[in-house]
């Protein structure tokens, strides 16, 4: 079976590119193996059509018959095949996989009737009227009836969701049903937005251009919580499907209606920016779990003693400030620049707790899909039912304020705190409540500030929540292996069509070219400066900018080029003779990278970077002295620097200061001695003499772990020429190395 979905799968990727690129014969041809594939009549009957149409219309072409409809036949042609081809994969993997959302799929299809009816027809009684909604606020143990209620409404809630995102193609009676969930009165926000949820699955999972309209229709609605993940929905589906828009002009027009939204450029920033953080995720959540926490494992110790934690409770207790506070982390300042990062990033709205939530999502809350795109709010029956039962001490009401407001937790791994708090013992929860209390009052002093800031934050918040709650479905959800993971996607929104039709302010694509530039995404960042670029964007940044994401990316030639635009400016003049200095050596054009070294000499005679380089000039061209020259210039300005040790030794070896050379190696034999040290400091030896030294020193570069005996013979090989120069015998260099073989 799984050969059979990935046969059906590649088949119908290979009719979607015949589509886009214009080859109708070939699709045609792939379509009718799809089809087959489907086991449905009526889509034979479908292909057939367009088929007989296609040649009917060639063979009039062929004939000179001028048919002005000819093009508009050929674009719904187009665009037939691509939806047949939809419904056909989706028909052939239904009678051919056997992955569950399929076998839920199934079930979903042959209750739909039953399920629209009783919907659309009682749709006010799925709705939480006033009274119900006070009684969420406390327990329902205490009225059966409205718990009966509660849960009835649940489980509809369920099957609606499920019926959106597993319908293929919505009819009219699937749009009536989600369109009636906004007519019903006191339908709750918080359960309009699971059903935004189901329409984005449904629409990534099964292109439709009705799904894509709902989604343009809610983006304007007024509840923000619904109409940020609406945008969400629609920012993404425009851009899986982006090479489709162009066949669907009326949806193309309905899009320009988000245009008259004023703040649609604003939301397509935050919303880009924050898809765009996901990519950092993966990276915190190893740094965390490789890093930072084993360092904390091993740094606790330590840690204990200088707070002297055993005695925190003890009669003479104060709450004055630790003295030692502040230079506890001494000891391990990398973990505490480590911790400074991670907290910048959580300010930012970088996912910072993946790695310790990721564990917390085996309760039996998330078994289903809905709660997984549950936004969090104070009046849950699921959590107001765990927290009544916590002991009078634990103020239940603080704790989910605090939670419910926090901006730096996504709504999942809200409920995934609530789950876990009836197994933490009291102490733990009495500290994790006043960190809360802390942060409701930091919240409110924020909510205090100008109403535009506040505003501000408040929508970023709602995108990173709901982006890592997508995040969180997409990679820890148990079907997950059955789904197309939307985070593995390029996530290059700014080459799309629909990003250039409704963003026009060119500081918003600077704006996300500076934080792939930021974040090191050096290929994306190349494509939105050059398109910057491209735009008329001559500024020397953007010059500047372009020739280093060449420069790290290794297109060397091209980063010569944009170096030297932007050498035509005065500023930065120093930096960018640096940095033709350093491509021109990648490319061993050493004549040139020296001259441009020796010009950012003159402007920064100190600058220990620019004087270690120009003598790798120098040394490059083999001229010795000259390169000795700036070795020592930067020896005596930067005494502690023993890496600039390295190459005055070499020098002094192969000019033949063997004594002087001793010196030096002997030096870097006190600090940081690698492989190739020890076996330079054995050739100095040997052309001393001593043999016996030399053999040691050979042997010592040997034992490292980062050689092996083929690579010493190589490197050996490369420097055998000075051995021979200075007089060694080479029967001696042959005996030497057989030894060496000997006892290795």
């Amino acid at each position: 079976m799984f050969s059979d979905r990935k046969s059906i799968e590649r088949n119908y990727q290979r009719v979607i590119n015949f589509v886009f690129e214009k080859k109708l014969k070939d699709a045609l041809d792939g379509l009718k193996e799809l089809v087959i594939q489907s086991r449905k009549g009526d889509f034979i009957s479908q292909y057939e059509s367009f088929d007989e149409t296609y040649e009917n219309l060639l063979k009039y072409t062929v004939e000179g018959v001028n048919d002005p409809e000819r093009e508009n036949i050929y674009t719904r042609l187009l665009v037939s095949v691509i939806e047949l081809a939809d419904l056909s994969l989706q028909s052939a993997l239904l009678d051919t996989s056997d992955q569950y959302i399929y076998q839920l799929k199934k079930k979903i299809e042959f209750e739909s009737k039953q399920i629209k009816e009783a919907a659309i027809n009682s749709i006010e009684d799925l709705a939480f009227d006033e009274e119900l909604s006070e009684v969420l606020k406390g327990s329902l143990e205490t009225i059966s009836d409205k718990k009966e209620e509660y849960f009835h409404h649940q489980e509809v809630l369920i099957k609606i969701f499920n019926l959106i995102w597993l319908t293929d193609k919505f009819k009219d009676t699937d749009i009536k049903l989600v369109n009636s969930i906004w007519e019903a009165k006191n339908f709750p926000w918080y359960e309009q937005a699971i059903i935004i949820s189901a329409l984005t699955l449904s629409a990534i999972r099964c292109f439709d251009v009705k799904k894509i309209e709902l989604l343009i229709d809610y983006s304007f609605n007024e509840q923000n919580q619904v109409r940020q993940r609406a945008l969400v929905g629609l920012f993404l589906n425009l851009y899986i499907y982006n090479k489709r828009i162009p066949f669907y002009p009326e949806l193309l027009k309905k899009m320009k209606t988000l245009l008259a939204s004023e703040d649609i450029e604003m939301h397509i920033e935050l919303i880009t920016i924050q898809l765009l953080k996901s990519k950092e995720t993966e990276k915190i959540t190893k740094k965390l779990e490789d890093e930072i926490l084993p360092e904390m494992v091993k740094f606790q110790p330590l840690l204990k003693d200088k707070l002297d934690l055993e005695n925190m409770f003890s009669d003479d207790f104060t709450e004055d400030k630790n003295p030692d506070w502040e230079r506890v982390f001494e000891d391990a300042p990398d973990l505490l620049d480590k911790l400074q990062e991670i907290s910048k990033l959580q300010m930012e709205g970088a996912d910072v707790f993946m790695s310790a939530f990721s564990r917390l999502k085996h309760f039996e809350f998330f078994n289903e899909v809905t709660n997984w795109f549950r936004p969090f709010h104070k009046d849950n029956y699921v959590i107001n039912e765990i927290l009544n039962k916590e002991k009078d001490n634990f103020d239940t009401n603080l704790f989910l304020d605090g939670l419910a407001n926090s901006f730096f937790m996504c709504n999942s791994d809200k409920f995934s705190f609530c789950l876990i708090i009836q197994f933490m013992p009291e102490l733990q929860k009495g500290m994790m409540l006043e960190m809360f209390y802390a942060e409701l009052e930091g919240i409110k002093e924020l909510q205090n500030e100008d109403d535009i800031l506040n505003k501000s934050t408040s929508i970023k918040s709602i995108y990173s929540q709901y982006i890592q709650d997508l995040y969180r479905f997409y990679k820890l959800h148990p079907l997950k292996t059955e789904l197309t993971d939307i985070f593995n996607l390029d996530l290059d929104f700014y080459n799309c069509e629909f990003f250039k039709l409704l963003v026009k302010n060119e500081n918003i694509l600077r704006n996300i070219g500076e934080f792939l530039f930021e974040k090191n995404y050096f290929d994306q960042a190349l494509e939105v400066y050059l398109s910057l670029n491209e735009q008329g964007d001559n500024s020397l940044e953007i010059f500047e900018k372009v020739g280093y994401c060449y420069q790290k990316l290794k297109d060397y030639p091209n980063a010569l080029s944009y170096y030297k635009k932007a050498e035509l400016f005065d500023a930065n003049r120093a930096w960018n003779l640096k940095k033709l200095g350093l491509c021109n050596r990648y490319l061993k054009n050493y004549e040139e990278s020296l001259s441009y070294y020796l010009e950012a000499e003159k402007l920064e005679p100190k600058n220990l970077y620019v004087l270690t380089y120009i003598g790798n000039s120098y040394l490059d061209l083999n001229q010795y002295e000259k390169a000795l020259e700036y070795y020592y210039k930067v020896e005596f300005q930067a005494d502690e620097n023993m890496k600039v040790l390295r190459p005055i030794a070499w020098i002094l070896f192969v000019t033949g200061k063997f004594e002087k050379a001793l010196e030096y190696y002997e030096r870097l034999m006190k600090s940081e001695a690698n492989k190739y040290d020890f076996m330079n400091l054995g050739h100095v030896e040997w052309c001393l003499g001593n043999q016996k030294a030399a053999m040691k020193n050979y042997k010592l570069s040997l034992s490292r772990e980062d050689n092996s005996l083929k690579a010493f013979m190589a490197s050996f090989n490369e420097d055998k020429k000075y051995l021979l120069d200075f007089g060694i015998d080479p029967f001696e260099i042959t005996l030497m190395m057989d030894y060496l073989r000997y006892i290795t």
